[in-house]
């Protein structure tokens, strides 16, 4: 944790200095402790996927659910570090309109869920 917590802070600190000078380098000294921090975290996110995997063989029937549960989180993730790029940017309008676009998505991809969900309630109350 430590690791990352400095990966952060040094990231934080040159890219601030550099901002008033080169806003481009800014952005890349962002990005690249961005990966570095992904790459340090990567062993631990491959040890919850198969934690996962192990969940969804043991439960019948959950296999389904439980990659689409792995792909809303992945593309909530994935737009949250977008926006977040776009809002060091400059660009709040397009951070904004990013994450709409990404509710929606996830909108649609968990409507067979909910109609999953209410033919098991409508089913109890008959």
């Amino acid at each position: 944790m430590t690791e990352l917590i400095g990966i952060s802070l040094s990231a934080l600190i040159l890219a601030v200095f550099v901002r008033d000078y080169n806003k481009t380098v800014s952005i890349i000294i962002m990005l690249a402790a961005s990966v570095m921090i992904f790459i340090k975290i990567a062993s631990g996110v491959s040890d919850i996927f198969a934690s996962i995997s192990d969940l969804s063989s043991s439960v019948e029937g959950a296999s389904s659910y439980i990659r689409l549960m792995i792909k809303v989180l992945g593309i909530t993730l994935i737009t949250q570090f977008t926006a977040d790029l776009c809002r060091d940017c400059g660009e709040n309008a397009l951070a904004g309109q990013t994450e709409t676009a990404a509710k929606i998505i996830v909108i649609a991809m968990i409507l067979p869920l909910f109609e999953t969900v209410i033919k098991i309630i409508s089913g109890l109350l008959e």
